[in-house]
């Protein structure tokens, strides 16, 4: 009787698995990544505002879900300098084809345009250059003429100026300027176009003061002209 348990207990044993907590592994099925990957909809356009102290763009971050359901990245250099005020746009280009074909008239027609140029490019192109550059004057007196036009802000005068100075919150410039004047209030004039929003004059004891306003916080320089002085934004 003993003989008999004894032999049964070693067939259970050489039966048994050196583990039997560990799984059985079958090689026929494929790992399954546990990243969720959703249907999500048609992506069709992005507009991104930059803050307002953009300058230049080093790069773009696109970050991607893979056919496997992981989250990648892929970086584009860029080294360009922008205009924060203009949002940037992200969409996706159609490719076409073109035909195996061509027909003579599509011949002629491509031969007519400039290479990789379309009409509708062309007719952007021309629009910008018939565009004109907003300007706006403001000559509250007839000592001193202030003519601003795109990044450039000329101070037509005679008067020799003192200092310069400029504030953070609004940002603005302030130029002073030698002369005894008579008193006179504080003159403004709105501007309606960026990156400017305002030009004032102000009356001090032995100096005038010329302040223009900005939206935001630019690097400047003024310098000497034959009729003034200019401030110039970098």
């Amino acid at each position: 009787m003993r003989y008999l348990l004894l032999v049964c207990l070693s067939l259970l044993f050489l039966e048994a698995r050196e583990n039997p907590f560990k799984p059985i592994i079958d090689n026929t099925v494929l790992p399954v990544s546990s990243n969720r990957i959703e249907k999500a909809p048609p992506f069709k356009e992005a507009r991104i505002q930059l803050p307002v102290d953009a300058r230049v763009l080093t790069s773009v971050a696109v970050y991607y879900q893979s056919i496997d359901g992981s989250i990648k990245k892929e970086i584009i250099s860029i080294d360009r300098s922008i205009d924060w005020h203009k949002p940037l746009i992200l969409t996706q280009e159609e490719v076409r084809t073109p035909p195996s074909r061509p027909s003579p008239e599509a011949n002629v027609t491509a031969a007519s345009q400039p290479t990789g140029t379309s009409p509708r490019e062309k007719e952007e192109m021309k629009r910008e250059k018939t565009a004109e550059t907003p300007k706006a004057v403001f000559k509250p007196f007839p000592f001193v003429t202030v003519e601003i036009e795109g990044k450039e802000v000329h101070i037509i005068t005679k008067d020799e100026k003192i200092r310069s100075l400029h504030l953070v919150h609004p940002f603005k410039i302030a130029v002073d300027f030698k002369r005894t004047t008579g008193r006179f209030l504080t003159r403004h004039k709105k501007i309606d176009f960026p990156p400017y929003t305002d030009v004032a004059i102000g009356n001090h004891n032995g100096f005038y003061r010329i302040v223009v306003t900005y939206d935001a916080p630019y690097k400047y320089r003024i310098e000497k002209t034959d009729d003034g002085y200019v401030i110039r934004l970098r």
